[in-house]
């Protein structure tokens, strides 16, 4: 029951009489009790039935009956198409780069560039993926200011905005970061990602960033889960890869670096009893590589018996371990062979792998686990910043379009590669020659490091 205590409205509608059919809604307007849903007719003498007091009448009504729910507009990219692309879920941000030209001094000012980055983990790989020619469908929320019209040049989405300010030493490398993505954890709510069941369950691949709440994490993980649909984290920072406690057992592939690593695993393992402590600059490569698998096998072994299938340690210059279960199944290849892949790339990747190079996994029937390690190709490094997002993107679409384990993080370390030469976070264009010929060099210095 609604009342409406306008009194000239009262004035009106007594000169009016009321004639309603009321079933089912009751409304207290004045002294005159109207039953709904509203089928309204008025008499009154010299009126017609568009009359003043009709038209405030139906005006009341409009106001009073229950409101229909309010739209949530979805991104227009996206909305139009419902056949099966890799889902992406996660922050879409603001990235302010600022590069001293001197060495910084606490408590002052020093020269330098300032500049604005179209960034976010999900976005970057998200942006990367569809440069390789496989679309995504991109989940993530942005606001109507600046940062959200710099961003919507690319994407068109609507929310609160979200900003990251990156300080960087002269030689490109992160020192510092504060990233505000409180509208990510808001907004991209497990009811909001529910809406999207139909795009998760049937993508060939779903992946999340850890910027979204432990509560939508898994919600996304038991959609995917339902209908069989591997996983990707991304753990995004130190402190939020720890969100993958509650939803290890969903993850197929994540891919974290070596203080990422030993964060998910003590998440799991409390108390904390995993350690890393980073090796003094070595030109021995095959040294640091062997002091890193010594250092960090432990968690990967013991996350690995926590459900996780591929774990995917990113190690910087001295490339990535891949570690995972013999009898670990690939993704669903049927899912696989709808989607595309960059056509120029895929052509010259086939004739770059031969038959005899490290393949995947090959017994299906063994337990034993397996650690491989690809090694970095040498670049001529101008910015660090996009090249893990590059090296997932890579990843992803390779395995999107039916290449196997190995031969796909072969092509993400040389999509990283291609990063790392670029001003930009993602840069504005791949040479297919350049990745095909980058990931053979790494696919054929691949080595097995540990098997048992």
């Amino acid at each position: 029951m609604a009342v409406l205590p306008s009194l000239y409205l009262r004035q009106q509608l007594n000169q009016a009489s009321l004639v309603c059919h009321c079933p089912n809604w009751q409304i207290l307007i004045g002294g005159f009790a109207i039953f709904g849903p509203l089928n309204l007719s008025f008499s009154m003498a010299g009126a017609t039935t568009t009359s003043s007091p009709l038209r405030r009448m139906e005006s009341v009504c409009r106001h009073l009956l229950p409101a229909s729910p309010p739209i949530l507009y979805q991104n227009p990219l996206g909305a139009i198409r419902l056949e099966s692309s890799p889902v992406i879920i996660g922050g879409m941000v603001l990235d302010i780069h600022a590069k001293p030209s001197m060495q910084p001094h606490p408590g002052t000012t020093v020269p330098g560039m300032v500049k604005y980055v179209s960034g976010g983990v999900a976005r970057n790989i998200a942006e990367c993926i569809c440069k390789l020619e496989t679309r995504p469908f991109m989940i993530s929320v942005v606001g109507n200011d600046m940062a959200g019209d710099f961003l919507l040049k690319y994407w068109r989405s609507a929310g609160l905005c979200t900003d990251v300010s990156n300080v960087f030493d002269g030689s490109g490398e992160l020192i510092a970061g504060v990233a505000s993505v409180g509208a990510v954890e808001k907004f991209l709510s497990p009811s909001w990602i529910c809406q999207f069941r139909l795009h998760i369950s049937t993508a060939p691949l779903l992946m999340l960033d850890a910027n979204l709440s432990p509560d939508s994490l898994e919600a996304a993980c038991k959609i995917a889960h339902e209908s069989g649909v591997p996983v990707f984290f991304e753990p995004v920072s130190l402190a939020k890869g720890s969100r993958i406690a509650p939803i290890a057992k969903y993850i197929t592939y994540t891919s974290p670096n070596e203080i990422e690593l030993v964060a998910m695993a003590n998440s799991l393992s409390p108390p904390e009893k995993y350690t890393f402590v980073k090796m003094e600059q070595s030109k021995n490569k095959a040294k640091a590589v062997e002091y890193l698998f010594e250092m960090l096998s432990p968690a990967m072994f013991f996350l690995l018996e926590k459900g996780i299938k591929f774990l995917l340690v990113t190690l910087g210059s001295n490339g990535v371990f891949v570690c995972c279960k013999e009898s670990t199944s690939l993704m669903d290849q049927r899912k696989s062979e709808m989607m595309s892949f960059s056509t120029p790339l895929l052509q010259k990747l086939e004739r770059c792998f031969p038959s005899n190079m490290l393949v995947d996994l090959p017994r299906e029937g063994s337990s034993r686990t397996c650690v491989f390690h690809f090694p970095a190709v040498s670049a001529s490094v101008v910015s660090l910043t996009g090249a893990g997002d590059c090296f997932v993107g890579g990843v992803i679409s390779a395995l999107c379009g039916g290449l196997g384990m190995m031969q796909s993080v072969a092509v993400g370390i040389a999509i990283a590669k291609s990063s790392v030469e670029s001003e930009a976070n993602i840069p504005d264009k791949f040479s297919a020659a350049t990745i095909a010929d980058d990931a053979r060099r790494t696919l054929l210095s691949a080595k097995m490091m540990w098997c048992k």
